[in-house]
């Protein structure tokens, strides 16, 4: 019996010993921005699912892409003391006093997917994501590529982006400017901000197509999602614009795929998109937030496999943009 007795004690310290076991209960805040839109509800979605495999309590906040409400929600999640905070950032700078604060309340903060300020350094404990600067120089070669196959060294090219508030945006502007910038004849002629959003890319590429139709149209568009991607496509149909990489039609590039934008890849409507998968966003940061919580050592920055997706590798990547 004593020895019976003895080898439940060692389980049970085994248990405890265990990552899951100590995480196990923790209250857990998660902030999202736009949860209307499919990419962040699947990063969410995959946060929630692991977070419950690992037996982290999580209270979700939501607010679409506006940073005052975001740090109200943040202060009050202080307050209430949860154990730990996972942000999607709405704005690269205006979150930095909240997490100020949090570190204060010695609170540690997990940021996802969203990049923020250099000034928020040594404020969270990790940032999980993809590069948002390789996402866009890759962006940008993707689209010297495009122009390399069809002989043509000068090109207009507009930009209908994410939230230009949030830090990952403006990263994927400057790493797509500075691929570019290696054919000099390549000109952005506008860059809009659509704050991710589908109805929107749609109406702002139709604005764009009636701008620039004087001058003998747009040669490319990088819209930085593939929902905004498949947006400028509807609206080059609805303007009698041909698509593709033959000379004289529209060439579209991406940013983050999704089934949709993988499809039109297919059908020689787009010609790239790059890795940004949310299931792989969302799964990472719960392990992230419990394997901290249990006491073990978490990479500062977790940075998710970042490259560019195309005809040639298209099949490879339909399962993960799947979502």
């Amino acid at each position: 019996m004593r020895k019976l007795f003895s080898c439940f004690l060692a389980a049970v310290g085994l248990l405890m010993a265990s990552p899951v076991a100590q995480a196990a209960g923790e209250k857990v805040a998660l902030f999202a921005t736009g949860p209307t839109n499919r990419f962040v509800a699947a990063v969410s979605k995959s946060f929630l699912a692991k977070a419950a495999e690992l037996g982290l309590q999580v209270t979700e906040f939501d607010n679409s892409y506006d940073p005052a409400v975001q740090v109200q929600q943040i202060d009050d999640a202080i307050a209430r003391k949860f154990d730990m905070l996972a942000i999607m950032s709405a704005s690269e700078k205006a979150i930095i006093p909240a997490l100020v604060r949090a570190k204060q309340a010695g609170i540690p903060v997990v940021l996802i997917t969203n990049d923020v300020s250099d000034r928020a350094k040594g404020l969270y404990v990790s940032f999980v994501g993809e590069s948002s600067d390789a996402l866009g120089k890759i962006t940008g070669e993707a689209l010297l590529k495009a122009l390399k196959e069809r002989g043509q060294e000068e090109a207009k090219v507009a930009l209908i982006t994410g939230s230009l508030a949030e830090g990952n945006a403006p990263a994927r502007v400057e790493g797509f400017k500075e691929a570019v910038a290696a054919q000099p004849g390549v000109k952005i002629v506008a860059v809009e901000d659509a704050y991710w959003d589908t109805a929107k890319s749609e109406q702002i590429a139709g604005q764009l197509f009636a701008r620039f139709a004087p001058e003998g149209g747009l040669d490319a568009i990088y819209a930085m999602a593939d929902n905004q991607a498949v947006a400028v496509q509807r609206a080059a149909e609805a303007a009698g614009i041909p698509l593709g990489v033959e000379k004289g039609k529209l060439i579209v590039v991406s940013s983050n795929c999704d089934s949709d934008g993988l499809n039109a890849i297919k059908a020689g409507k787009q010609y790239s998109t790059a890795t940004q998968v949310p299931i792989a966003a969302g799964e990472h940061a719960a392990q992230i937030v419990a394997d901290h919580l249990a006491g073990k050592e978490v990479p500062p920055l977790d940075n998710l496999v970042a490259e560019p997706i195309t005809k040639e590798n298209v099949d490879k990547w339909m399962q993960a943009c799947t979502y």
